[in-house]
């Protein structure tokens, strides 16, 4: 068996784990939760960086950044299911430690995934202008959006999916760290290529909207480029070669689609309602969607701890039942959930007693803008900790295999109250820009309900593992009365 790293072996059920006692899990959640939550302050760092720097040049290239992004990664974080099943999958198999298993169908997911990448970018060249013509009815924003989402396209950022998928096959050992490490370098370079091509700086020419395309792209590529490079040459770890790759199993291939069709779904039904209520508040005006954008961009401070907790749910949760330990995996979900309640909790206590301190960080030139941002930052507050409860739950429901019941759920706060509440809002209503953000918050308590309902129904004793083959199991389930 190859030999794991020194922050898997902390995190396997089987070395972390044997015995019982409560004390232990949230240690072990810990090993893999900080690294992340340092990758999410990088990425969120850097979105927030793009988003003050853009907004210093209007309200409209702000607007067209802002959903320029939200397509083009909206998109490709619907194919990032992907890497939600192979986080999942590569997780049990580890955990049974069936490492050439966890190889292959890391392998073959991203050989999956790179096909997927290169059909995006030739969608997205020949929809994406005639999509934001049509869309977005200011034909100075339109034009602006058109310019940022083709200069993403070409510089690199259809390899995000590659990225994620390769991501998900790492934490999946139990290894945290690496993706981490390769954010910090990405978001560096993305950081520095912002400063030097939106405004011009050493020479550099002032790009404006293109410069912060082109930076992030770029750095999307880097990240795609480091990851693979850190699976291909760490084979003590994981033995992942191009045999891994190559040829196409379909019976792998089928097993992956199998967990990333309702995980694609989900973030489909989330992204599309977003898509969809953005769209609806471009009819409040330019002021109110970059309002609504700066207070977006500072929310996601405080969703850090939500998507760490989330992903170490998904790993420690497979990884126990896949070393056939159930109880311990239901355990370590609702400490996830428990933990990440407490740290977004708290930012919501900032967003409600300082957030013209956290507003001001993007100085938008609109006083406007700074006003309705403040008071969209206030009600998030409110929804905090039903966040972390939808995040963490539905990481840790996804490590025992159920992509299709976050999915549902999703579906339900979003078309039944989050979709209907905006456009009355917007549209019959008319009102102002923060009675769409109590919308949302009413959208996460549904959410967190019913998925703390789904999670206490699962039955943990029937919980089997994946087949290593056809006709084969890894290792045989345990039954909750064999642990105590």
């Amino acid at each position: 068996m190859p030999k794991l790293t020194k922050q898997a072996r902390l995190t396997s059920s089987k070395s972390r784990f044997d015995g019982n006692g409560a004390f232990k899990q949230v240690p072990a959640i810990l090993v893999l939760a900080w690294p992340v939550v340092l990758e999410m302050m990088l990425h969120t760092f850097v979105w927030i960086f793009d988003t003050a720097m853009v907004m210093r040049l209007g309200a409209r290239e702000a607007s067209a950044v802002e959903y320029g992004a939200m397509i083009l990664f909206g998109i490709l974080n619907i194919l990032g299911a992907l890497g939600i099943a192979v986080n999942s999958l590569v997780a049990r198999y580890t955990g049974a430690g069936n490492m050439p298993r966890a190889a292959q169908v890391g392998g073959q997911s991203l050989m999956l995934s790179l096909i997927i990448s290169f059909i995006y970018m030739g969608l997205g060249l020949s929809l994406g202008k005639p999509f934001f013509s049509w869309i977005i009815k200011d034909p100075v924003t339109a034009a602006l959006t058109v310019d940022y989402f083709y200069t993403n396209l070409f510089s690199g950022v259809s390899l995000c999916l590659p990225l994620l998928v390769a991501g998900g096959i790492i934490r999946g050992t139990g290894n945290t760290r690496v993706p981490m490490l390769v954010a910090l370098i990405m978001n560096l370079y993305n950081v520095i290529g912002d400063y030097l091509l939106i405004f011009g700086h050493f020479g550099f020419p002032a790009m404006g909207v293109k410069g912060a395309a082109l930076a992030t792209g770029s750095a999307q590529l880097l990240g795609a480029l480091l990851s693979l490079g850190y699976l291909f040459r760490h084979k003590l770890v994981l033995p992942f070669s191009l045999r891994s790759m190559l040829p196409l199993r379909l019976p792998v291939i089928r097993q992956v689609l199998k967990l990333s069709f309702p995980a694609g779904a989900e973030e489909l039904t989330h992204s599309g309602s977003r898509l969809l209520t953005s769209t609806w508040i471009t009819a409040l005006g330019p002021i109110a969607f970059a309002a609504n954008a700066a207070a977006v961009a500072a929310e996601s401070f405080s969703f850090m701890p939500g998507m760490a907790f989330a992903i170490a749910a998904t790993t420690l949760v497979g990884q126990r039942l896949g070393a056939g330990f159930p109880r311990q995996a239901r355990d370590s979900g609702y400490w996830a959930c428990a933990l990440a309640t407490a740290l977004m909790s708290l930012a919501g206590i900032l967003f409600l007693f300082f957030p013209y301190a956290i507003m001001s960080l993007f100085n938008p030139p609109e006083k406007e803008v700074l006003q309705l941002g403040v008071l969209c930052l206030q009600i998030a507050a409110v929804e905090q900790p039903f966040v972390a409860i939808t995040m963490a739950l539905s990481g840790a429901l996804k490590g025992t295999g159920d992509t299709r019941s976050p999915f549902q759920i999703g579906l339900i706060s979003n078309l039944f109250v989050r979709l209907p509440l905006i456009y009355a809002i917007v549209y019959l209503f008319h009102l102002e820009i923060t009675y769409t953000w109590w919308a949302t918050a009413l959208q996460y308590a549904v959410s967190a309900l019913l998925l703390l309902a789904r999670y206490r129904r699962v039955k943990w004793h029937e919980m089997k593992a994946l087949p290593a083959s056809p006709g084969g199991c890894v290792v045989e389930s345990r039954r909750l009365d064999a642990e105590a």
